[in-house]
């Protein structure tokens, strides 16, 4: 046991010692270029233990994602969110009102046992049986209403009144020409003390044993009596008390929480990436990891002050310790993402059986041309801000579209594929506005980028396993707006994008020379054409030998290998198609708005998108446009200064949707069409076996009673066969 443990603390170790060299290089790098304006190059001792203090805080919130990964089998997105809540109540009446400290804490602390109970019974517990990707997206869902709430307690406890957050202790040390002030020590001394009793905790008293026995199959723990359900509500405790800590850590080491944003991407994409690199089964592992990654972001710091650069750096050191770290096949890590398959369900085609009835054909035919109709004559009857907002709404159904096909048809989860959309949008916006190149030209190159960067990106995820995927996209969405603006950046867009950015072009470029889009009313239709093509692209992939093994290696990789079919071909037909649409989407974006904002491809909309789909329905095309629909007029409709109304919309919404259609929209109304049609069937007596294989089936024909045995003759004994 000792020995597994040394050797999972000296795999998380390899990988940072690799990092912190990258990190030595690029210093020097730095250095020599004139861009450094430290002496030497190599972080110094109290920088470097200002970043263990931060990854301290990074500890706490990623021991939580590990204990409620190992209960639940999902990650958790509102770990972060969790202690914010309490935190932000226990800022607000000390800094707004003047209560005293340390009885405030302790209300703060109570209140955050009880936040994860009710999180627990209110959303968790309901999806107990579900599948674990429906209860992974749910936590997004939990993470936007607590971010709601967050804004509620701003909005009713703040006041004009302010006071000083009292630091827990007194007194300073110097490391070089660091200061350590209290709330520096507060961190150096609560931090490791709240981690160790969480483990002496798990390690000795029964209830740990117990958890750890439910995480191991909470079925047969459940059989030889174990509270299952109870011992999750108390995971769900100890994870907001532990993100409860953290925050409030954090608070006093940057002064304060952020009163009009939720917190910095960072801590979350930190937290993640420590538990990933982890592998969520050792905590020793992931506080070290988590120390490690404070350690190396703090060199960052130190050396790239801007924060574009400091994002960028961010990023390279989650991806590139992510990929290093590769996942076993046989970890809870791959077992969970394997298991989670179970909530992709297509829409079936009609059967044949019914395909060339009358009623159903023409049934068909009136419903596309109804909803042709409308989609032709929207533009005409709607105010210009409504064809502006169907226009936005077509491309991000592009974007829904290349999800399908990567998430729920491949089955590989991307969170940032806004980062696509910001590579093709940059790349499609420079060459129109600054070449003047034709429209057409522009999507292609678009295209092409956004292809070129899920490749790139893609396939050494996947080779890494588990969440790779989902957490490097994720992170090359902070890294995006760096590698935009340096040297790294392709050669049309060197020197070129930081201009463009601040310029909005007067027209658009005409498409093949002489079709103008300039119209708004225009350009919709091409948004609309350029959607059904992508729909047409995604159709026929899932009808060739590609996207039937695509579905085999989503439902069960390694039975698909023992068929002779292989998983590379598959995998960068689905990165490229999804790229490609995604950077179409990016394209067509930055020439609708006739400028580059980056703000529109930022990490949490990112992950909206990914929560659009879901709700759609991962295995509907049609699903991820009701999605986009949804998510879109929201944003549309819902004023944008009123953000705790934003965050409660589609967080309630994503919730009430995952609760009651866990199958998505799509999946829904899919259903609804086969109860028509097998109510269809039934009244014209036609056998429809695909229809009745969900359903119980009762024979239609009478049963034939047996005859009766006959009666013996008196006397004689009647012997049956």
């Amino acid at each position: 046991m000792a020995g597994a443990r040394v050797r999972a603390v000296a795999v998380t170790l390899v990988p940072l010692v690799l990092l912190l060299a990258v990190t030595s290089a690029q210093h020097l790098a730095a250095a020599s270029h004139g861009q450094r304006g430290h002496q030497g190059f190599i972080t110094p001792i109290g920088v470097m233990l200002q970043g263990a203090n931060r990854g301290l805080i990074t500890a706490l919130i990623a021991v939580g994602i590990a204990l409620i990964y190992r209960t639940n089998n999902i990650i958790n997105f509102a770990a972060a969110e969790l202690g914010l809540v309490p935190a932000t109540l226990t800022v607000l009446l000390v800094v707004d009102h003047g209560w005293p400290y340390y009885p405030t804490l302790l209300v703060g602390l109570a209140s955050a046992v009880l936040m994860g109970v009710v999180v627990e019974f209110l959303f968790v517990r309901r999806f107990f049986s579900a599948p674990r990707l429906i209860l992974t997206v749910a936590t997004l869902g939990i993470q936007q209403v607590l971010l709601s709430v967050v804004f509620l307690l701003i909005t009713g406890l703040a006041s004009n009144t302010s006071h000083p957050l009292p630091s827990p202790f007194h007194g300073s040390f110097e490391i070089g020409l660091t200061v350590f002030r209290g709330d520096d020590i507060a961190i150096l001394i609560v931090a490791p003390v709240v981690l160790g009793a969480i483990g002496l905790f798990l390690r000795f008293s029964a209830f740990g044993k117990a958890i750890r026995a439910a995480a191991e199959r909470a079925d047969r723990a459940w059989t030889l009596g174990i509270p299952v359900r109870r011992l999750q509500s108390l995971v769900w405790a100890l994870a907001t008390v532990l993100s409860f800590v953290g925050v409030m850590l954090y608070a006093h080491n940057s002064g304060g929480l952020p009163r009009g944003s939720p917190l910095g991407p960072e801590v979350l994409l930190l937290a993640l990436a420590a538990a990933v690199i982890g592998r969520f089964d050792h905590i020793p592992t992931v506080v070290v990891t988590s120390v490690g990654l404070g350690i190396l972001n703090a060199s960052i710091l130190y050396d790239w002050p801007d924060p574009i650069q400091r994002d960028f750096g961010l990023a390279l050191i989650v991806i590139i310790g992510v990929l290093l770290v590769r996942q076993h096949r046989d970890t809870r890590v791959k077992a969970g993402t394997v298991s989670t398959w179970d909530s992709t369900r297509e829409v079936r085609p009609i059967p044949p059986e019914l395909r060339d009835e009358p009623a159903v054909r023409w049934t068909r035919i009136g419903l596309m041309v109804a909803a042709g109709a409308i989609v032709v004559a929207l533009p005409f009857f709607v105010a210009p801000s409504s064809v502006t907002l169907a226009t936005t709404i077509g491309i991000y159904s592009i974007v829904g579209v290349s999800l399908v096909v990567l998430t729920g048809w491949a089955g590989q989860v991307s969170l940032g594929h806004l980062s696509l959309m910001a590579l093709g949008a940059a790349a499609a916006g420079t060459v129109t506005s600054r070449y003047h190149w034709d429209l057409s030209l522009a999507l292609v190159v678009g295209a092409v980028v956004g292809a070129l960067a899920m490749v790139a990106v893609g396939l050494p995820a996947i080779r890494a396993g588990g969440l790779a995927l989902g957490i490097t996209t994720l992170a090359l969405t902070l890294g995006v707006p760096y590698l935009l603006n340096s040297n790294l950046a392709p050669w049309f867009l060197k020197d070129r994008l930081p201009n463009f950015t601040g310029q909005a072009t007067k027209f658009r470029p005409k498409l093949f020379g002489s079709l103008s889009v300039d119209d708004n009313t225009a350009y919709y239709f091409l948004v609309v054409v350029v959607l059904l093509l992508a729909i047409g692209m995604a159709r026929g992939l899932r009808s060739t030998r590609a996207g039937r093994a695509m579905i085999g290696i989503r439902e069960n990789d390694r039975a698909a290998s023992s068929f002779g079919i292989g998983s590379r071909g598959p995998y960068v037909t689905a990165l490229v198609t999804s790229g490609l649409l995604a950077g179409i989407a990016g394209a067509l974006s930055v020439e609708q708005s006739r400028q580059f904002f980056i703000g529109d491809f930022e990490f949490f909309k990112g992950l909206g998108v990914f929560s659009m789909v879901v709700v759609g329905g991962l295995g509907s095309i049609g699903g991820a446009i009701v999605g986009a629909v949804y998510f879109r007029g929201i944003a549309y409709f819902v004023p944008a200064d009123v953000q705790w109304l934003r965050f409660l919309t589609t967080g309630f919404g994503l919730l009430i949707v995952l609760m009651l259609l866990p199958g998505g929209l799509g999946a829904s109304a899919g259903d609804l069409r086969d109860s028509a049609l097998r109510w269809y069937a039934r009244r014209r007596g036609i056998r429809v076996p695909s229809l009745l294989a969900d359903t119980r089936v009762v024979s239609a024909e009478p049963a034939v009673p047996a005859a009766p045995a006959p009666e013996a003759p008196a006397g004689e004994v009647m012997v049956r066969p």
